[in-house]
């Protein structure tokens, strides 16, 4: 019955994905980057400046930096090591081309959910921040209540559950074959961690991932580096060999032009998240003086997860000549390099790094998943039942086989996009009006400061902060 219904799914989500979302998310990132004049480009220097305040305490909210780390920590995991390589093996080096491709049109999306999560967001009840995200805007600014409870459901069903459960099998097999040491004493670890992060609050998560999250990718990128330096000679090889690849692959891998494409579309979909709505649930947590900045924060994550951390596994595995050849794939073949490389350190680094991603990945998942249910549900009961579900299917995840759940995953993510890119275009005059109003007080005083009075009045059903 389970082999018959993962088929099943399998061959759904194949089609569901390649042939609808992915054309519904580059068509997305397209038009949001025609109508913000490419935002995500225009207006880097000021990216840079306010993920520079990240020294800043929020009095209430989160930081832009601190909310930048939670949702890089969630985009930044174990798919960014295993992923990229299965890409590359796979789908040949013309795919890490159509990545960078859909790195670049997504995080026009990713700016747009995001600037709206902050117009949308509200005080949490506790006064402790602020609640929001997908399931905010859709009920406030697109009016359908009804919508924004089935998004808060999927996210919590999807990233709350299924995904935690995924990382926890991954990182006990990873132990497992490491040390030797039994899943269910993985499980029980990385249960007692996940206790940890639905008892620690929004304030001391954020903390942990603004310590945590620079730190792990500075390691992985100088792992990459130390690949670069070992094989300099290689390296303009290798890029030529990602361009001719991603127009010409057939010399490559003997695969289709548009199984390329859509290789690198989808790992590149799947890695920055632009459009799923998970990430405005971090954003809507910070404090900030104009939605706007939030949005350019957000953005940034997407280049640091594709452009940067994809990139990397990327050059690792293509470096050493015939290796993405040596029947090896996923962290497997990253660890096989890695310890050719450097010997045994290497391959426990690419261990502990992954370690870190998924620890990462939990608080992430966590974060979006109650954040979006707090918008559509005030009930003590209800969200204890859910922190206890948490717990419970990260150390049921360790030691259950994950074929259908993974495929359920998706399908949900799949049901997510649809529902939150809907509302995205339903919403895309709202998006451009509030980055004019940046882009004005921008000129006019350097440092904008937002007022829900700079927005047409029929714009502000549903804003109660912003006074």
């Amino acid at each position: 019955m389970d082999e018959h219904l993962t088929r099943l799914l399998t061959e759904f989500n194949t089609f569901f994905w390649n042939y609808g979302l992915a054309f519904l998310l580059i068509g997305a990132g397209l038009w949001f980057t025609l109508r913000t004049r490419f935002v995500q480009v225009s207006l880097l220097g000021d990216l840079v400046r306010i993920l520079g305040r990240r020294t800043r305490a929020a009095s209430s909210g989160l930081t832009p930096f601190e909310a930048f780390c939670v949702s890089t920590g969630a985009r930044v995991g174990v798919g960014n090591i295993a992923g990229i390589a299965l890409a590359v093996t796979t789908g040949g080096p013309g795919a890490v081309f159509w990545m960078w491709v859909t790195a670049l049109v997504g995080a026009a999306s990713g700016f747009a959910e995001s600037t709206l999560a902050q117009l949308y967001k509200e005080r949490a009840a506790d006064g402790s921040g602020y609640t929001g995200g997908p399931a905010a805007y859709i009920a406030k600014g697109v009016g359908s209540v009804f919508w924004a409870g089935a998004f808060a459901l999927l996210l919590a069903l999807s990233d709350g559950l299924i995904f935690n459960s995924v990382l926890s099998n991954t990182m006990a097999i990873a132990l497992e074959t490491t040390t030797g040491a039994p899943r269910w004493l993985g499980g029980i670890l990385l249960a007692l961690y996940a206790l940890w992060v639905v008892r620690a609050g929004a304030k001391r998560l954020a903390g942990f991932a603004s310590r945590i999250v620079p730190f792990m990718v500075a390691a992985y990128l100088a792992l990459a580096l130390g690949m670069t330096a070992l094989y300099l000679e290689r390296v303009p090889d290798v890029i030529r060999l990602i361009f001719e690849s991603a127009f010409t692959p057939e010399a490559a891998t003997g695969a289709g032009l548009w199984f390329v494409i859509m290789t690198g579309v989808r790992r590149g979909l799947y890695s920055h998240e632009a459009g799923q709505g998970t990430v405005p649930n971090a954003a809507a947590a910070a404090e900030c003086a104009h939605p706007v900045e939030q949005g350019l924060v957000q953005a940034a994550g997407v280049y640091v997860d594709t452009l940067l951390v994809c990139t990397a596994t990327a050059m690792i595995v293509l470096l050493p000549e015939g290796a993405a050849a040596s029947g090896l794939t996923g962290i497997e073949l990253v660890t096989r390099i890695l310890t050719d490389a450097f010997g045994p350190a290497g391959g426990w680094a690419v261990f502990v790094l992954a370690l870190f991603f998924a620890l990462t990945s939990v608080i992430g998942n966590f974060f979006y998943s109650e954040m979006s249910l707090r918008v559509v549900t005030k009930n003590r009961t209800l969200l204890f039942a859910f922190r206890a579900a948490v717990v419970g299917m990260v150390f049921l995840g360790a030691q259950m086989s994950l074929g259908l759940v993974w495929n359920l995953a998706d399908l949900f993510m799949g049901l997510m996009v649809l529902v939150n890119v809907t509302a995205l275009l339903k919403l895309s005059r709202v998006v451009t009006t509030l980055l004019a109003d940046y882009r004005a007080r921008r000129a006019e005083a350097g440092e904008p400061v937002f007022s829900k009075t700079c927005i047409p009045e029929a714009m502000r059903r549903g804003v109660s902060l912003w006074d």
